[in-house]
């Protein structure tokens, strides 16, 4: 005998009577179908032929509307999916940004600074065109967009003129605060007449007393005496000026060194005397110039400095500047600095003050 179901079984299964068992199905998909079983002789022919129908019930999962909502549930979680997707993509968004918005205006906040600083400090050359006597030209670079070097030049008297070089511990907003103070209470303090190194000592009471930051600021302070060309200064802790005498090149004066001010209350501070002949010149600086690095981590040091300094040692100030800062660039390359860059050159033409 053989037998096959219709619309499930691809070919015939043929098998003795001896051998039939129950037949069964399993898996089959919910529709209509057709069992038939030939019967058959001894010789193989076909003696009776059954046919039974057989109604299998669709399942659930095979129902129409079971795949409809399985479209509509995976429509809302792809829409679900795809919402969280955007949500987190505009949050990103939006946090980029805010940061963006944020880092604009820090900086926004630091330019103006940095313009607020500048304006503080002396910048327009030259600064007294109708005194002869002398030619003063400085700069100041600050390694971030402020810094704590400063520089100042003012008249105490008629005929006396007030230099100061000073470079404050850090960078960044904090420095440039501690300078902006130090500066002014620098200028008051000569204001009153003061030599350099009572400017020094009552500069060091005042820092100690109303400082409590842990900054402290190097200060060379000299007074010139435009009628006789004398110096007299002080040094809390600065860099070695440099002088040049006329028709000489330029050489470190190694004055006597006293302690930063802020760093210790009860300082004293010592005065010497520096004599500029017409003609002479003198060169301050702070520590970002002999200490500027390259990138195999060497300083260029004093004696380039000097080197750049007496390239052209009779040029006008604002070259000398020039010409050292062109010396230091050639030498750090693009190598980034982490001080600032704080220089300023006067040279004595002597007493030929215009009447």
């Amino acid at each position: 005998m053989s037998y096959r179901l219709e619309g499930f079984d691809s070919k015939v299964v043929t098998v003795r009577r001896s051998e039939l068992d129950a037949v069964s199905y399993t898996n089959l998909p919910g529709r209509e179908y057709t069992f038939i079983m030939d019967l058959k002789d001894a010789l193989g022919h076909s003696s009776k032929t059954l046919k039974v129908t057989i109604v299998k019930e669709k399942a659930i999962y095979e129902q129409p509307w079971f795949y409809a909502l399985c479209s509509l549930a995976g429509l809302v979680i792809l829409g679900y999916v795809i919402h969280k997707y955007v949500q987190r993509k505009m949050k990103a968004l939006e946090e980029k940004h805010r940061e963006e918005a944020e880092l604009e205006r820090v900086n926004n906040d630091l330019q103006m600074a940095k313009r607020i600083q500048a304006s503080m400090l002396p910048h327009v050359f030259p600064p007294f065109p109708e005194r002869s006597e002398f030619d003063i030209y400085a700069s100041m670079d600050p390694a971030r967009a402020v810094g704590g070097d400063f520089y100042d030049f003012f008249f105490v008297d008629e005929d006396r003129l007030c230099l100061v070089m000073a470079d404050v511990s850090g960078k960044g907003i904090p420095a440039a605060m501690f300078m902006m103070n130090s500066k002014v209470m620098l200028q008051n303090i000569a204001g009153s007449g003061k030599s350099p190194a009572e400017i020094l000592t009552k500069g060091n009471e005042t820092l100690c007393s109303n400082e409590d930051s842990g900054m402290f600021v190097t200060v060379w302070l000299g007074i010139l005496d435009l009628t006789t060309g004398k110096i007299v200064a002080a040094n809390a802790g600065h860099e070695y000026p440099a002088i040049r005498h006329s028709g000489s090149g330029y050489e470190l004066f190694t004055d006597k060194h006293g302690l930063v001010l802020g760093g210790m209350e009860g300082v004293n501070y010592r005065e010497y005397e520096l004599e500029l002949a017409p003609g002479d010149s003198l060169f301050l600086y702070t520590d970002g110039v002999p200490e500027a690095t390259n990138s195999s981590e060497e300083m260029f040091g004093t004696d380039r400095m000097l080197a750049a300094l007496n390239s052209e040692p009779d040029a006008d100030p604002d070259q000398i500047l020039a010409n050292v800062r062109k010396s230091v660039d050639e030498f750090v390359m693009d190598y980034e600095q982490f001080d600032d860059l704080t220089m300023l050159c006067i040279r004595y033409n002597g007493n030929t003050k215009k009447k």
